[in-house]
């Protein structure tokens, strides 16, 4: 009797085991499909928001009217024009349209930018220049802090978890490891940053925060691209700007000299047009399935558009 028992018990435990392994590989096919499914669904509005924008750089680049040709952008506020949720074969998936003309890609700043933005920003040049040091400590190859800034060693003594990666940054996100950074400071200056893109700044949209770090630019020159914003004029160079501060002023050759200087800094890293989007797409099969999330950028080059780098 005894030795039926334990072989109904021993039965028991092995098919509650075949049980359990079963729902296992039930449970993990299941999100195999679904995060297949997820992916076709992100792809699939991935292509349909690509194909908008395609549509409308070809439809002005067809304009007939050459002055309205020069002086709009088919992807201006492409922010809350292309940002949303769009049906993909009835399933709901969210897309966000960045433009990336409107942020700094925090790998390419230099030291001084970034004392300049971080001191914009936060109005306090003493923290800004902390900050600073401690960005540049972190990317830097070395292990020699600066003079306000943080190294290894630092770290170390502060009890911090994390150490510099001597690497750019990958994610904005990881600023907050940045030895002076507080979660506040991360608040005000984060919307303004990236890690992507080519780094041009657009100045019919880019914040003044964001131009303010430009090479060359002043307060006068921020002001006047701020003015002729407002009053809803389209910036078709930077030479505009230079002539509408230059307007009923006369200079000498030497301030012509540095105007000239000045507009060719500002040239270099600035742009009047959108040409790169970031598009962050979150789709979910269901309640209970992990979202799979993809970003791409779509750039533009004249009348071709197309993705210049995509990750999930």
């Amino acid at each position: 009797m005894i030795t039926a028992i334990f072989l109904v018990v021993a039965i028991a435990i092995v098919a509650l085991q075949f049980s359990v392994d079963g729902k296992e590989r039930r449970t993990l096919g299941i999100s195999a499909s679904d995060r297949g499914i997820q992916r076709a669904y992100a792809s699939g509005a991935m292509k349909l928001v690509q194909a908008k924008l395609d549509y409308a750089v070809r439809t002005v680049q067809q304009g007939r009217n050459t002055q309205m040709l020069r002086s709009s952008d088919p992807w201006l506020g492409v922010d809350s024009l292309y940002s949303g949720t769009y049906e993909v074969d009835s399933m709901p998936v969210y897309v966000k349209a960045t433009d990336l003309g409107t942020k700094l890609n925090i790998n390419q700043l230099s030291e001084d930018e970034l004392k300049t933005f971080f001191g914009f920003v936060l109005n306090d040049y003493v923290v800004a220049d902390g900050l600073a040091q401690s960005i540049m400590d972190w990317t830097d190859a070395d292990d020699i802090a600066r003079l306000h800034g943080a190294e290894k060693d630092d770290y170390i003594k502060a009890g911090l978890l994390a150490l510099p990666a001597n690497a750019p940054f990958r994610e904005i996100q990881d600023l907050l490891l940045v030895k002076g950074m507080t979660p506040e400071i991360y608040a005000a200056v984060s919307p303004y940053l990236t890690t992507l893109g080519a780094g041009l700044v657009n100045l019919n949209s880019a914040p003044a925060a964001v131009m303010k770090v430009l090479p060359g630019m002043t307060d006068q020159m921020l002001s006047t691209i701020l003015s002729l914003r407002s009053q809803g004029q389209r910036i078709t160079s930077v030479a505009e700007v230079m002539g509408a501060m230059a307007r009923g002023r006369r200079f000498t050759p030497a301030q012509q000299a540095q105007q000239q200087a000045q507009q060719q800094q500002l040239s270099a890293r600035a742009a009047i047009l959108s040409n790169e989007i970031l598009l962050t797409i979150v789709s979910r099969a269901g309640p209970q399935s992990q979202p799979t999330q993809v970003q791409a950028i779509v750039s533009r080059a004249n009348a071709q558009v197309s993705i210049s780098w995509q990750q999930w």
